[in-house]
């Protein structure tokens, strides 16, 4: 069961999602449930490249242009943010706002509130492996340098 842990990301998230040292944060991927028109919920997976804790209590996300979750965010309302890794899950919830990073970006974005935030571990039966992904396709550095880019406008973002 989940417990309200507070009100504000917890330290290590924080240094998980503040958009230094990408090439070390390949891998870790965060899952943002929003709501569909007729109440559904869509997941949508996020890397570190994608999101951005500007502090304990903003997190902002950069989204594929039209995507069903861009326009989710957009409609208003609350989010919630999952961290599943090693021995940690927690839960962050709040509102969501859209922002204007520009047309160069080309991407939807928008920064989540935060509200509460819960933590889900049990006590001798701890989460021992989180939500991943690999990058097969492409050379590392270049996914790091379009995560530079998208968080440059992110953090420049109004």
């Amino acid at each position: 069961m989940s417990k309200l842990i507070g009100d504000t990301l917890p330290d290590g998230l924080v240094s998980a999602l503040d958009g230094a040292e990408l090439a070390d944060k390949i891998g870790p991927a965060y899952l943002l449930v929003t709501s569909d028109e007729d109440g559904t919920p869509r997941p949508c997976m996020l890397s570190a490249g994608e999101t951005l804790a500007l502090d304990g209590r903003r997190l902002r996300f950069a989204l594929w242009r039209g995507s069903r979750t861009a326009a989710n965010l957009t409609r208003g309302g609350s989010a919630l943010f999952c961290h599943v890794a090693p021995r940690t899950v927690v839960y962050v919830r709040g509102p969501v706002r859209a922002l204007d990073a520009g047309p160069e970006l080309n991407l939807d974005c928008f920064e989540l509130t935060v509200d509460s935030v819960e933590s889900d571990d049990h006590a001798g039966m701890p989460v021992t492996t989180g939500i991943t992904f690999a990058v097969e396709r492409d050379d590392p550095a270049v996914v790091v340098a379009a995560w530079e880019r998208q968080l440059a406008g992110l953090r420049a973002a109004t």
